[in-house]
């Protein structure tokens, strides 16, 4: 491989084009734009055009095929992820995959095993855990500027439940999986993946997939996050982090750019502002590029064991609501 990592998108849909924007920022600084594959030619031409890659391809075989592409970012429908991942990796090729990253926790950790088995880099597209506003928040927490941190809240709620993909179970459908899971990676981000227990409930859509959902998680030292999302209300996306002594406040959880340092003692608030340098995806693809060259099979900001507490977090939260729904119907 060169200096430079060669970039394909496979699944040309609306969040590819966001990365494909963030690619192109980075062209000649870590990437080069390689190739789209759609299973419509037409699409994947027309996607190549537009944002400047070399190749289309229509099919998505064909382009795990692609002997000139070192990295994959797998932008399909959520519960083709972990299959599509996996034909990229048993094709010899480094993968990064829209979130979430699998249904449930044990097919992730059944793709993160085939990625450490041929020594390939493999990890969720976690957006949120590149910015640098959130890692100025871990850094802040970390350094006693709010005393003990206690109390972490955050939702994502938009209404959203017109879109076709977040109401079909087929399709992963649901809150919890498509918004509930940057609550879930902003908890675990700051208070760390060890958490003991997490309960809540859900309200289904007709359809059966979670309209919206409310729950909590409890560490051993007695930390609380009260997390939830919607598909249905609007609140946007959220957060904050309260200690013994003050809080961070992010008005805007993942396309976040300010946050806000607000001391108990004198009321006083330090606004800290982190402009993108693009739209917010150029930071993941920039680690991505940065840990395939160094040969790194997960990139330290978003490690497998992230990826696997989240969907463990989802696994317990679906089963409980799935239990407790199925008393009601007796």
């Amino acid at each position: 491989m060169s200096g430079q990592t060669r970039f394909s998108i496979l699944g040309p849909g609306h969040i590819a084009e966001k990365v494909a924007t963030a690619a192109a920022s980075l062209r000649g600084r870590g990437l080069t734009l390689r190739a789209v594959a759609s299973r419509d030619q037409g699409r994947a031409e027309s996607f190549a055009r537009r944002f400047g890659f070399e190749r289309a391809f229509g099919s998505y075989e064909a382009l795990a095929a692609d002997p000139e592409t070192d990295l994959v970012y797998v932008a399909t429908p959520n519960t083709l992820h972990a299959r599509h991942v996996q034909l990229c990796l048993q094709a010899g090729k480094h993968v990064i995959c829209e979130k979430p990253f699998a249904d449930n926790e044990h097919d992730a950790a059944a793709v993160f095993a085939l990625a450490r088995s041929l020594g390939l880099f493999c990890c969720e597209a976690m957006w949120m855990r590149f910015l640098p506003a959130h890692r100025r928040v871990r850094e802040l927490v970390a350094s006693g500027a709010i005393g003990e941190p206690r109390l972490l809240q955050a939702s994502f709620a938009v209404p959203v439940s017109g879109k076709e993909r977040l109401i079909r179970p087929e399709l992963g459908g649901g809150a919890l999986l498509d918004l509930g899971i940057y609550p879930v990676a902003f908890a675990l981000m700051q208070f760390g993946l060890d958490f003991e227990e997490t309960d809540g409930v859900s309200l289904p859509a007709p359809t059966g997939v979670d309209d919206q959902t409310s729950f909590s998680m409890r560490w051993a030292d007695g930390r609380l996050a009260s997390l939830s999302c919607s598909m249905t209300a609007a609140d946007g996306a959220w957060g904050r982090v309260a200690g013994t002594t003050g809080r961070i406040e992010l008005p805007q959880l993942t396309r976040c750019e300010r946050i806000a340092l607000v001391r108990h003692s004198d009321g006083s608030t330090e606004t800290m502002d982190f402009p993108f340098d693009c739209n917010g995806y150029e930071y993941e693809l920039a680690s991505a590029a940065s840990a395939v060259a160094a040969g790194l099979v997960e990139p330290p900001e978003m490690p497998h064991a992230a990826t696997l507490a989240a969907l463990r977090v989802c696994d317990a939260l679906r089963a409980r609501c799935a239990a407790a729904a199925a008393l009601l119907s007796k």
